[in-house]
């Protein structure tokens, strides 16, 4: 009986293991990250080549597809004067297995083509929240988004 129960228990262990990691394996995926979400960011960021940085803040909305295609559109507050912003991922973006990940966007500024953007990025909750920093240099930027529909 006893021999019985450690390996009902070992077994349950083994599956339980393994639902777990596929569990976490979708969360920390492109496909489990799709979705439409609320952006936001704040920081600092350089309006031009040489420029000093000036305070920055995004609200926009952006999607994601299950292949890791993001896209965007919002308003964008660079030192105060507020412009509209348009972001496509360039590539999918790549998410590893403990939930980091980065991603390239093309972007453009009131119509305009601007510089790409590299964010490094944190899922957390479900796939409910990413966090992400910029990696560019001359930029002091993390943005928040919020999933608000799957």
């Amino acid at each position: 009986m006893f021999r019985t129960l450690i390996h009902a228990s070992t077994a349950f262990a083994v599956l339980f293991t393994s639902v777990v990691i596929a569990d976490a394996q979708e969360k920390c995926s492109v496909a489990g990250n799709a979705g439409t979400y609320a952006v936001n960011c704040n920081g600092y960021l350089t309006p031009g080549p040489n420029a000093p940085l000036v305070p920055a803040m995004v609200l926009s909305k952006a999607v994601a597809d299950k292949d890791g295609n993001w896209s965007g559109s919002g308003t964008l507050s660079l030192g105060g004067t507020i412009v509209t912003q348009n972001v496509q991922s360039v590539a999918p973006a790549q998410v590893n297995p403990d939930c980091t990940g980065s991603l390239t966007y093309s972007q453009t500024i009131n119509g305009q083509p601007t510089p790409d953007i590299h964010f490094n990025f944190i899922v957390e909750k479900n796939s409910d929240v990413i966090d992400g920093i910029g990696t560019d240099p001359g930029s002091v930027f993390s943005c928040t988004l919020t999933r608000i529909t799957k």
